[in-house]
């Protein structure tokens, strides 16, 4: 039942969103003169196949578990020459089953979302540079946990070919039960390239890593790495802003406890695909791409179900008992 009023919520919110935009983009020459108001609001569904593989020493085994995920992203930006100050959200209601040996336990959610903003400098016919952060809210175990990230980007932009990087640093509260507090910092590194084979229709390769420890009491430090790849297809489908879009991402993360012979790896294998409308911009894809917001969503932090939750389900479906 509260999974059903937390999508029914998000679904609220989203619509309230897509009203916003379409209300902004008429109010566009509001802005003061030199200025201009764009942005954009993209709703989607996503399935994750995911695989947990525990090896405790003496014991190994694996479990696996079936993600749903309905999400919403969302910004706005305020171009002035080149200098663009953006501000931005995103949720992604990731639901998850454990069987818990009495019988199912349905659409666990492990919530993540975001606000958020960046600042930077772009020449659409040449390349962007900037800086970007945001504070991120994630639901470990029923309990809320925030994160903060900040870190810089940049594209280069070639004839039908938008080249793209970025780093980012992240600091916070990984889980706090009170018998067990936990804090997680490191680093996520992205790259990308976007191949324009129509001037409507790119096509994205993007790779990701992630470098980060996990510094907890009662000997529960560890690493937790990992690496994502990501393709993405869009296509402008009506001239007024709307698009169609669907991508795969593969994903592999671990967890190395300091002490003990123990390592557990999570696999998660995403499909996902959604609309996303554009406002307060004319043009092709490309054109649109190129001059309207910048993606500011984590997708270790985000866009893929944490880490612990992860483990948690994996290892009940597994036979390793909640």
């Amino acid at each position: 039942m509260i999974g059903k009023l937390k999508l029914s919520a998000s679904a609220a919110a989203l619509a309230l969103l897509v009203a916003g935009a379409l209300s902004s983009a008429q109010a566009a020459d509001v802005i003061d003169e030199g200025c201009t108001l764009s942005g954009a609001v993209g709703i989607g569904y996503m399935f994750d196949w995911q695989k947990g593989d525990f090896d405790f020493g003496s014991e190994d085994f694996d479990g696996d578990v079936d993600w749903n995920t309905p999400f919403g992203e969302a910004g706005g930006l305020v171009t002035c020459g080149g200098f663009n100050v953006q501000a931005d959200f995103a949720y992604y209601n990731h639901q998850g089953d454990a069987d818990i040996g009495l019988g199912k336990l349905e659409d666990v959610d492990a919530d993540n979302s975001h606000f958020g903003g960046a600042l930077f400098w772009r020449d659409p016919s040449y390349a962007a540079l900037g800086v970007s952060g945001s504070w991120v809210s994630q639901d470990v175990l029923t309990k809320d946990s925030d994160v903060f990230r900040v870190g810089l980007f940049g594209e280069f932009y070639l004839d039908n070919i938008t080249l793209g990087g970025s780093a980012h640093y992240f600091n916070g509260e990984l889980l706090d039960i009170g018998v067990l507090d936990s804090d997680q910092d490191g680093f996520e590194l992205a790259a990308y390239a976007r191949f324009y084979a129509t001037p409507d229709l790119s096509l994205m390769l993007r790779g990701d890593a992630l470098f980060s420890s996990i510094d907890g009491d009662q000997g529960a430090d560890a690493d937790v790495d990992g690496w994502a790849i990501t393709g993405e297809a869009e296509y402008l489908a009506w001239d007024k802003g709307l698009s169609v879009f669907g991508g795969v991402r593969y994903a592999q993360r671990s967890i190395d406890p300091d002490e003990g012979d123990q390592e557990l790896d999570i696999d998660d294998t995403q499909v996902y695909a959604g609309l996303k409308f554009y406002f307060g911009q004319d043009g092709s894809l490309m054109d649109r791409q190129r001059t309207g917001v910048v993606d500011n969503t984590s997708t270790f932090l985000e866009k893929l179900p944490n880490i612990l939750t992860s483990s948690t389900l994996a290892q009940a479906n597994g036979g390793g008992g909640l």
